[in-house]
């Protein structure tokens, strides 16, 4: 099979899958650390951000958080719990696209101040038509993908086999003429004699469902990755899928599926790319560090000459790892895709030209 369908299975599997078990998979106690696992602070910095947005728009009625990748529910929370806060008592309607059981029942018991402000679908395509902003945090980098090789000029898939004793890796020429020809597109430098890298066949798909749906808005992505300049750069020749678990990396992708997360960076040039195929233009693009201080100064006041509290304390605890550039600062990529909506963003103001930083141009 190809490995993008074992990945598939080892993840989403609703018996099996990493993810449909019943614990948490992120924090100190799961396998990996993620924003929200510094504190509610992240999901209060994108509460400012989607206030603005809904103040771009005119401060509709209908605007529609809608979250992908949602995990337990706890970014859905920090963000609604902002709103409500900071940007005097708005409360958007919340959407979460979940085809879990497991995940959706910790989301509701998450969420359960707020169950008659949210509503969750299956999948993107049940998404009602919708004006407001779609997000997602470290959603892409599990989308399951086709490992490409390309060896001494020739194209190469790694698919998966099994040797009677355990899954294993097996090297074929790439049969499929499409997978072929966009393997050959992929702007990879002609003098690297081996070259891994990844192919997401499912973002196409997914981007054009989403986009169907948002009427007037943004998409708004946050993951680890690259544009393709950097992703296809002769450093990252070997390829970035990984496998982890228990905070440590694993060397063996293939071993005990269902028992370790697997993931690859994302390339945000084809994301922006997919989206502008799906009808949507790019809105800004920069590092989690730009954004977030960004967003940073108009959340938080000048700095007070006066002490801070225990809790202020923590906050700007949890800002400096978010910011820091050796922690989450710099591997973190903010993409916003735009529809309909052509208003600059509070996350970009520090952010240079999206269309150059994606497309070169």
């Amino acid at each position: 099979m190809g490995f993008d369908e074992f990945m598939a299975s080892a993840l989403y599997d609703s018996q099996g899958g990493y993810y449909a078990a019943e614990k948490s998979r992120t924090g100190r106690q799961g396998d990996f650390l993620t924003s929200v696992s510094v504190g509610p602070v992240f999901g209060r910095l994108l509460a400012a951000q989607f206030a603005q947005m809904w103040r771009a728009l005119g401060e509709p009625e209908d605007f529609t958080l809608v979250e992908q990748g949602a995990n337990d529910g706890q970014l859905m929370e920090d963000i609604l719990a902002a709103c409500e806060r900071d940007a005097a008592g708005w409360r958007p309607a919340a959407v979460i696209v979940e085809p879990l059981s497991t995940r959706r029942a910790a989301q509701e018991q998450t969420l359960r101040p707020r169950l008659a402000q949210v509503r969750w679908v299956s999948r993107e395509g049940d998404l009602p038509a919708f004006t407001g902003a779609f997000f997602a945090n470290e959603l892409l980098d599990a989308f399951p993908v086709q490992l490409l090789t390309r060896l001494d000029g020739v194209w190469m898939e790694r698919r998966v086999g099994h040797d009677g004793t355990s899954f294993v890796f097996i090297e074929e020429p790439i049969a499929d003429a499409n997978l072929l020809a966009i393997a050959q597109a992929l702007p990879i430098p002609a003098n690297i004699i081996r070259f891994d890298t990844e192919w997401c066949p499912s973002l196409s798909g997914w981007m054009h469902a989403v986009a169907k749906k948002l009427q007037r808005g943004w998409m708004f992505l946050a993951d680890y990755g690259h544009p393709a300049f950097a992703r296809f750069h002769p450093a990252r020749s070997g390829g970035s899928l990984a496998a982890r678990s228990n905070h440590e990396h694993r060397d063996n992708p293939l071993d005990a599926p269902g028992t370790q997360d697997l993931t690859a960076h994302v390339d945000f040039t084809a994301v922006a790319r997919a989206g502008a195929e799906a009808g949507l233009q790019p809105a800004g693009f920069t590092d989690q560090h730009h954004a977030l201080a960004a967003l940073a100064a108009e959340v938080f006041p000048p700095m007070a000459t006066t002490p801070l509290d225990s809790a202020a304390l923590a906050e700007m605890r949890s800002l400096r790892l978010l910011l820091h550039p050796e922690s989450m600062g710099t591997s973190f990529k903010f993409l916003a895709l735009s529809k309909n909506a052509p208003h600059p963003l509070s996350a970009f103001r520090f952010a240079r030209n999206a269309q150059t930083e994606l497309f070169g141009s």
